[in-house]
């Protein structure tokens, strides 16, 4: 058995603990902001239609209080280097903020989102906002935050749940209305999630976005507009979050889905699979280990979902995967589970899997000699974010660890390395991160992130002079 240090098993625990959220069960409801009834969607079936409202909840001060504690330098320290976060500033800025947090309300709301392939669906996600104020008209900067995989239907912003929950409250207590959807297959959602399938985040966050800023418009307490936009807005990412944050900049910037009215002042695109060929084993000498054979059967579930003319799970997946794997992705399991379950199904042990186990042969012989003949392969390959560079005045933070076992840091450095080829005037940056490995790292890149959107804001109010 390998022998761990103390300072990994605290460290360890300490992620563990950040990411797997503390603040799951339901809030007390509290009096408004509130809007009154809904019109009825079969009147305006249009994407971003605001289809249901949940009483707003009370987030405690202390709750997001006790997680500026939690993630104080001594105890990054027990998981990472912090001199990323340090040289940004974070330590001061972490102490002076913690005094300027406000009550966060929830709001859970449910919305039209378009499909990739065509029509719409239902989706769902959460808005959280500073507590509004009888006295004045708050005047709200967005932050899109879009989260990264999880299997579990549940386990999503607008349960309040996933490993992101807390630093979306943050964000709020900060002062931010921060909009998180669950995506497709998830929360309110139908069928499989769409897995990585950039246009498909897109409308989750853009078409959500819609909904929760028609929400916000109307808000009101005390009989009076609670509410305001400043027009600027921030969107934020990590691993299948930070896919979701630059396909959501890149439907915003072509037009593809608007949000007349805001201005990206920053997007944080981190740790983000934004070239899903890259590292691909089916690439290599076969057989070869699938590390995470849920995410692989789950990229094939997704992108046939959101492509049914054209990628049949039928033409990639082994009989035995249609018959027995393929029912595990029913919502209702973690990760951890289903590649447990995998691993059984398939006679291995888990971490053993081999893409021989789950795939057609001859589909690993296309892959390895033709790739281009897979349509699977082609939409993906057409789907690249790391070819892709917005235009001039949009700060993009691209960040990653060169150790992530996940998400390879390649990603981040060939999107970085495109962009200042091809488009110099881009304001890209690429911020190499401290921590070891992928789950460590989202703790030091979301960190990073907010408390960058921070400075920012406070840098465009000095200079506006509010």
């Amino acid at each position: 058995m390998k022998a761990y240090s103390n300072r990994t098993i605290v460290g360890l625990a300490f992620v563990s603990l950040l990411l797997l959220s503390c603040a799951t069960a339901p809030k007390s409801p509290v009096a408004g902001p509130e809007i009154g009834p809904l019109p009825s969607a079969e009147l305006s079936p249009e994407p971003g239609k605001l289809l249901f409202v949940a009483s707003p909840e009370l987030v405690p001060l202390r709750e997001t209080r006790d997680f500026l504690d939690l993630v104080s330098p001594g105890n990054l320290k027990l998981i990472f280097k912090t001199d990323v976060l340090e040289t940004s500033g974070y330590p001061a800025w972490r102490k002076s903020r913690r005094s300027t947090l406000v009550d966060v309300v929830g709001v859970r709301l449910a919305f039209l989102a378009r499909r990739p392939e065509g029509g719409m669906e239902r989706q769902s996600g959460m808005l959280f906002l500073p507590a509004a104020d009888p006295k004045a008209v708050k005047a709200l900067t967005w932050v899109v935050s879009v989260k990264g995989t999880e299997q579990r239907r549940e386990a999503v912003p607008s349960r309040g749940k996933g490993n992101e929950i807390l630093f979306q409250k943050t964000m709020a207590a900060l002062g931010y209305a921060v909009w998180a959807p669950d995506y497709s297959g998830m929360g309110d959602g139908e069928g499989i999630q769409d897995y990585c399938v950039p246009e498909s985040l897109a409308a989750s966050g853009l078409d959500g976005l819609q909904a929760a800023r028609a929400w916000l418009a109307k808000a009101q307490i005390g009989g009076k507009r609670a509410y305001s936009e400043t027009g600027r807005m921030a969107i934020i990412g990590y691993s299948e979050g930070g896919l979701a944050a630059m396909a959501i900049l890149k439907a915003l910037v072509e037009g593809e889905i608007p949000a007349p009215g805001l201005r990206v002042s920053a997007a944080y695109p981190m740790g983000a699979p934004l070239n899903l060929n890259s590292g691909l084993p089916y690439l290599r000498e076969k057989p070869t280990l699938v590390t995470h054979p849920d995410y692989f059967v789950l990229l094939v579930l997704g992108w046939a979902r959101s492509h049914p003319d054209s990628i049949r799970v039928e033409d990639i997946a082994l009989p035995r995967t249609l018959e027995r794997i393929l029912p595990l992705f029913d919502g209702s399991r973690s990760g951890t589970e289903i590649r447990r379950d995998i691993a059984l199904i398939v006679g291995k042990k888990p971490g053993a899997v081999l893409d021989t186990d789950l795939f057609r042969e001859d589909y690993l012989v296309a892959m390895r000699t033709d790739p281009e003949s897979l349509p699977y392969y082609r939409a993906q390959e057409a789907a690249r974010l790391d070819r892709w560079a917005p235009p001039p005045g949009i700060p993009v933070i691209l960040a990653g660890t060169p150790t992530d076992e996940v998400v390879r840091y390649s990603n981040s450095e060939s999107a970085f390395a495109w962009a200042k080829e091809n488009s110099p005037e881009a304001d890209v940056a690429l911020v190499r991160l401290s921590a070891s490995a992928h789950a460590k790292a989202a703790v030091e890149a979301l960190l990073y992130a907010i408390r960058d959107i921070d400075r920012r804001e406070e840098e465009f109010l000095q200079a506006n002079g509010k």
